[in-house]
């Protein structure tokens, strides 16, 4: 990155995690955000970042008009750089004769907003799939009109049918599509109509407000952050969005993460060639009306057709660009003057320099998950470690609003097995983030437990966001604790039974990342019931179930680990 001391910038923003997208030793380069244990830990020992502590997160207006940010910006004479711009920010960066790189925040909510960016669009809306433009009250008879259910009574003609009789007997039912208003946050704004109830819920609240419906497409939505220069628009790496996952978030349509991999196992060439086109013809006429810098599209592939189509076009710095930069700086070669990093890329943009001899550091793997704030986790406190993670790095925001980030989650590695799928890293974070929750020692030790029976063995058996297998009654160890009594203790949480265990020495294995110790049971007794933490937070994409299974059944089932299942049963064919 060509240093930025003829060109200084200030970033200013809620949280400093998206200001990371150069080192933070770039001459010229400015930050200032809200104080928090992250912020304080990157900024220790750094005079080119200054912290605004508050009894409250300020957001990005607000930190503009504090008195030691004017201080700040006065003191290192540099250009005003923030997230995403607002007409509020204009008028602030208006009244203090500070220079706003980002371009117009009025453009800017013409092109994100849902119905306004179907006019600008122009001839691109061919991308988009067929919508239509409604008053919420309009949309019930505009489906009628255009056939929009499935009838399940039988012989007899659409014409004969009483409406109202319809209704009342629950006759029929929508066809799923996707209904969202002008303007949304997160997912905030877009809902998916799958009956009757639910549209009539909102055309009763919001009669007269406009929303645009569309069918609902069923595929792996994907998305990329683009650069518009003066000279040339730069494509960057396509990364599959991770969306609606239950725990980390309650809304299906809220983006939670992304992952650079997936998307070269699930995209063909001549489909990644025509995302390409897409997004170039929405740059070139971003360009056209004035915009510089950053922008990204969400694009989704139709499973049934391999059809790719524009979902939406975010006029900013898209939320990815930050992790997206870090990656490809580990792979950047720092004597190679053409490779830039997105962000790089975004900064020498704004400062209107060419760009058409640069490209965007290309990166093949990575990926980050965010926990939002949700009903069954609204809170998080600082995780704790047996011993130092070396998988992942995680971000701990202190937000509070239902939505909001909690905990950022990011990794060199995929963590998609394939669409709405984790793979095993995937499940192994989500692990951590209950670990987390229940404010128990993640990667310590684990005690688990063979509890045989007439040729049966005890097992828990698992269901985690699409994944169906078995594992052994076990827990971490504890603070305090033996690892025998780790496996009592965790035995009778799980299973509800009272063991005495074996004085046969434990099997010792590593699995995912940390120690594991298994013990044989020698007595138990008492009523075979789920309790815990398992039977507490029991639901389909967590699901637990306590499970006899045969031991003659034990090399056909899926059971985890495998050289702990491939040893007993190798142990139980012994004489």
């Amino acid at each position: 990155m060509t240093n930025l001391r003829k060109y200084p910038i200030v970033y200013v923003t809620r949280d400093l995690e998206r200001a990371l997208g150069v080192p933070l030793d770039t001459p010229g380069y400015f930050i200032i955000s809200n104080f928090s244990p992250f912020a304080k830990s990157t900024a220790k020992g750094r005079k080119n970042i200054l912290l605004i502590k508050e009894r409250e997160l300020l957001d990005t207006y607000k930190l503009l008009e504090h008195q030691k940010t004017k201080q700040f910006i006065k003191k290192n004479k540099a250009k005003i750089l923030v997230f995403k711009n607002t007409p509020q920010i204009e008028k602030t960066c208006a009244e203090n004769g500070w220079q706003l790189l980002n371009p117009s925040a009025e453009l800017s909510s013409k092109v994100e907003e849902k119905i306004s960016q179907i006019e600008w669009l122009g001839p691109l809306k061919k991308y988009l799939p067929n919508y239509t433009v409604l008053k919420c009250k309009e949309i019930y008879k505009f489906l009628e009109s255009q056939n929009h259910y499935f009838f399940s009574l039988r012989n007899k003609a659409r014409s004969a049918l009483n409406t109202s009789s319809l209704q009342k007997n629950n006759d029929f039912v929508l066809r799923q599509f996707v209904l969202q208003f002008n303007r949304s946050h997160t997912g905030s704004g877009t809902f998916l109509i799958e009956n009757e109830k639910q549209l009539n819920d909102l055309a009763q609240k919001f009669p007269e407000r406009e929303a645009r419906i569309a069918p609902y497409i069923e595929g792996p939505l994907l998305t990329n952050n683009n650069i518009v220069a003066k000279d040339t628009i730069l494509h960057g790496n396509i990364s599959y969005q991770i969306t609606g996952l239950v725990p980390f978030t309650d809304n299906p349509f809220t983006t939670i993460g992304n992952d650079w991999e997936l998307p070269h196992k699930i995209l063909t060439k001549k489909q990644i060639l025509e995302y390409k086109k897409i997004a170039t013809e929405v740059g070139v006429r971003l360009r056209e009306h004035g915009w510089k810098g950053l922008f990204g599209i969400d694009v989704i592939l139709e499973q049934k057709t391999g059809k790719l189509f524009l979902l939406e076009i975010n006029c900013r710095q898209p939320a990815s660009t930050t992790y997206e930069s870090q990656l490809q700086s580990m792979g950047h070669d720092t004597d190679n003057m053409i490779q830039v990093t997105t962000f790089e890329a975004h900064l020498l943009s704004l400062l209107d320099r060419p760009l058409k001899k640069r490209k965007l550091t290309i990166i093949k793997s990575g990926a980050q998950i965010i926990q939002r704030v949700t009903r069954d986790i609204p809170t998080l406190k600082t995780p704790k470690f047996h011993k130092p993670e070396n998988r992942f790095k995680y971000i701990l925001y202190p937000n509070t609003n239902f939505g909001a980030d909690l905990l950022r989650i990011q990794t060199k590695n995929s963590i998609m097995e394939k669409h709405n799928q984790l793979n095993d890293l995937g499940r192994n974070l989500l692990d951590f983030i209950f670990c987390v929750k229940h404010e128990n020692i993640w990667n310590a030790p684990r005690a688990a437990v063979f509890i045989i029976k007439e040729k049966k063995i005890l097992l828990l058996k698992r269901e985690k966001c699409g994944k169906k297998y078995y594992v052994f009654p076990g827990g971490t160890l504890e603070k305090n604790e033996t690892l025998e009594q780790t496996a009592i203790r965790e035995a009778k949480e799980e299973t509800g039974l009272k063991i005495e265990l074996s004085e046969k020495k434990p099997w010792q294995s590593k699995y995912q990342m940390r120690d594991e110790y298994y013990f044989f049971v020698e007595k138990f007794n008492g009523q075979v019931a789920l309790g815990g933490p398992e039977a507490k937070n029991n639901h389909p994409l967590n699901h637990y179930e306590i499970a006899w299974v045969k031991l003659s059944d034990l090399p056909r089932i899926n059971l985890l680990p495998e050289k702990i299942k491939t040893k007993l049963c190798h142990y139980l064919k012994k004489p």
